[in-house]
């Protein structure tokens, strides 16, 4: 039996790395705060579900249902995240010290909250989510049916929601924002390992114990357009309301990354584990490339063409971020060399 080829997932990951740069860099701004809103807030939160989803499907496709050897794949994989999480909270300790990140009301309490669940930097709670996402549902996994972890995993994330874009229809249930006040006193967000991540795990792993999709790529398409449009009347009726209190997690969010991820499937490109790599780190390292870019152009005195103008500066952002991502992977690629 021939190997199945991924590389439409490759490609889709790293377009979604690049949609995460647009998350923090507001592309449109400078031209339509309506079009930014719908590029920057609304499309650009498909980012991490695709990663989610992805990485359920890819760990869990691998597991034979021997229990020893899957929690030594598990440990193995829980090990590769954390010590990338420790590279990068080293990576960006420089940054934190630069910003106040030590400076009062700093206290071991909320390090340990930020190394747990929020990330010492913006964008890496996304490591520590992974790795929580990742032991909940694979327990579950091992001790219920398939339906009943999607069920779970559901409940979470409505619990989720209800903590982010849906947080203002608990406005009159004193009960339940009490509740809800003492878990944002253990992190700040309820996109987290805890809520945010497991549903999208579940899924990509439903996915990848289910035949191969008989839906042609014109209907994945055409559902994730509709699922799309959906997402966007949806995020746009909430913020017309001013119910978020943050607004990473969306109802419609869920379909329109299963049929995203279900097109990509179906996408005759090659597979390339270098490109692949580059992706994690253009995650991992574009905060740094957004301060290259208005560090230089402060220097050179262009801000009016690198900063001023969004669109430029999301380009410049995503060029450094892939330059950098690409020496990272050599460097790494020359060290295993010399091992």
């Amino acid at each position: 039996m021939s190997r199945p080829n991924y590389g439409g997932l490759d490609w889709l990951k790293f377009a979604a790395a690049l949609m995460v740069v647009a998350n923090h860099t507001s592309p449109l701004l400078s031209y339509s705060a309506t079009a930014d809103f719908l590029v920057s807030n609304l499309l650009s939160r498909i980012a991490v579900p695709v990663f989610f989803m992805t990485a359920g499907f890819l760990f869990f496709r691998k597991l034979t249902g021997n229990s020893l050897t899957d929690r030594i794949a598990l440990r193995s994989y829980m090990l590769k995240i954390l010590k990338l999480y420790a590279i990068a909270v080293l990576v960006y300790i420089p940054l934190n010290v630069y910003t106040g990140y030590f400076s009062d009301p700093f206290t071991i309490y909320t390090l340990l909250k930020d190394i747990v669940f929020d990330g010492t930097f913006y964008h890496l709670w996304y490591l520590p989510a992974s790795i929580i996402g990742f032991f909940i549902i694979y327990s579950m996994y091992r001790k219920l049916s398939m339906n009943a972890t999607l069920a779970w995993a559901g409940l979470l994330y409505i619990m989720g929601l209800l903590g982010d874009s849906y947080y203002g229809i608990m406005q009159n249930s004193n009960g339940l924002v009490h509740i809800y006040e003492g878990m944002f006193n253990v992190f700040d967000y309820t996109r987290n390992g805890l809520f945010y991540a497991p549903i999208y795990l579940a899924v990509g792993a439903w996915a990848a114990k289910q035949p191969i999709s008989v839906r042609t790529p014109f209907a994945n398409a055409a559902l994730f357009a509709v699922s799309l449009v959906l997402m966007y009347v949806e995020g746009i009726l909430l913020h017309s309301e001013d119910i978020p209190r943050h607004d990473s997690m969306y109802i419609f969010t869920l379909p329109a990354t299963y049929f995203l991820f279900q097109w990509s499937l179906q996408w005759k490109l090659k597979a390339n584990k270098t490109f692949r790599e580059w992706r994690v780190w253009v995650y991992i390292l574009h905060p740094l490339a957004i301060v290259l870019v208005r560090g230089a152009a402060e220097v050179t005195k262009l801000e009016q063409l690198f900063i001023t103008n969004s669109l430029i500066h999301f380009i410049a952002v995503c060029v450094v971020s892939i330059g950098m991502a690409a020496i990272t992977v050599w460097l790494m690629t020359v060290s295993r060399k010399f091992r």
